[in-house]
């Protein structure tokens, strides 16, 4: 399998942590749909990332399509949403809470990086932080045994960590530390793992600029 999109954007990121946690092999280009739209068009005709290259060269997109598959593959005893109800719907809403938050929080990302200075609108990113603070305000009030309603580790798990940390690193005027102490503390546990010390992208991707992050 060929996963294509940089670490930098949340949604290819969760596919690959996702991808090291069930052990399944990937090759990734790096690369983006703002700097090499063209190339990422030949993956997803609406050159967006991430895309996933399967080993018989059919290609998925869309973060929550490709980790729908990868369950699949991955069988019962190892799906990170589990297969059957209702498990299912529980650790679902999870990730769709989460997922929510985050798209909200890339509407504000592009609003500060896709506009002159000057026509910021900063009503409309107030608006979308605050949708993000409710879905992880929403979510820290779920139980954790150690994990987010399992006593596994989920999708839930690291699609919330991935959106607590971005909060805290890319909208710390917004999102204090000490916010959620339990998801912060959940976050700081997935950091811990191997699958995401792996995928922590360079330096130069953390940046915000017009191509961090793109929708999947």
């Amino acid at each position: 399998m060929m996963l294509v999109g940089r670490y930098r954007s949340p949604f290819a990121r969760r596919v690959a942590i996702s991808l090291k946690t069930l052990g399944i092999h990937y090759e990734h280009k790096r690369i983006t749909a703002w700097g090499n739209l063209k190339e990422m068009r030949s993956f997803n005709p609406v050159g967006r990332v991430p895309a996933l290259v399967l080993d018989d060269g059919d290609v998925l997109f869309d973060s929550n399509a490709i980790l729908d598959h990868l369950d699949q593959i991955a069988g019962p005893d190892k799906a990170l949403i589990p297969l059957t109800e209702p498990g299912r719907r529980k650790i679902m809403r999870l990730v769709v809470a989460a997922m929510g938050g985050l798209e909200k929080m890339v509407h504000s990302v592009y609003e500060r990086t896709m506009h002159p200075a000057e026509k910021v609108h900063q009503p409309w990113i107030d608006h979308n932080l605050s949708q993000t603070r409710e879905a992880l305000a929403w979510l820290e009030t779920r139980p954790q045994s150690p994990w987010l309603e399992s006593d596994r580790l989920t999708q839930a798990d690291i699609t919330t960590a991935i959106v607590v940390d971005l909060a805290l690193n890319g909208f710390p005027e917004a999102f204090a530390k000490g916010s959620f102490p339990k998801l912060e503390a959940l976050r700081d546990r997935v950091a811990k793992l191997p699958a995401w010390q792996e995928t922590i992208p360079p330096e130069e991707e953390l940046r915000f600029r017009p191509s961090i992050p793109t929708q999947a």
